[in-house]
């Protein structure tokens, strides 16, 4: 047994009892741990592009939403198959509830959503006020190794291609 499982039977359990049945009820719960997964993803991210000197989102705001989206598909990929594939849900909602200690399990399944939404908020706080140290500037780094690069790189090609 782990939080995950936990978290996600539990999700299924309040989903079903406040919309009712449904048939994507299993999936649904799955999404939402997917979810708690992304926020954590999210707020590494955010801290690395702080820690590198800020360089994601101004200058390449593309990459950082490829990171973004590609980073929750694969979670979400992982989960299904680890959550929903191949009659897992039905084992796992079979330990769930076989486990006689659902209070220790709640507690930490309520630590773990806490602290997700808590992760992701501060790291967002601490990102946009730029409260974080700049421990390696990718800036320099980058910089230093285009040094060799010619400016001109159209008029060497050109000079190039007419020279044969």
């Amino acid at each position: 047994m782990n939080v995950w499982k936990y978290t996600y039977i539990q999700f299924f359990k309040i989903r079903r009892r406040v919309i009712g049945k449904c048939g994507a009820d299993d999936f649904a719960a799955m999404l939402f741990v997917v979810l708690l997964d992304c926020l954590f993803y999210w707020g590494i991210i955010n801290l690395v592009d702080a820690f590198t000197g800020y360089h994601l989102v101004p200058q390449y705001e593309f990459l950082y939403a490829i990171l973004f989206l590609a980073g929750a598909f694969i979670f979400g990929c992982i989960r299904n198959r680890s959550l929903c594939k191949g009659g897992a849900f039905d084992r796992i909602r079979k330990e769930v509830e076989a486990e006689p200690r659902k209070m220790l399990w709640s507690i930490l399944s309520l630590l773990y959503i806490l602290s997700a939404f808590a992760f992701f908020l501060l790291s967002v706080y601490l990102w946009g006020k730029k409260m974080l140290p700049v421990l390696v500037d990718i800036g320099d780094l980058l910089s230093f190794c285009m040094a060799d690069i010619p400016a001109d790189v159209d008029g060497l090609l050109m000079i190039t291609f007419n020279a044969g």
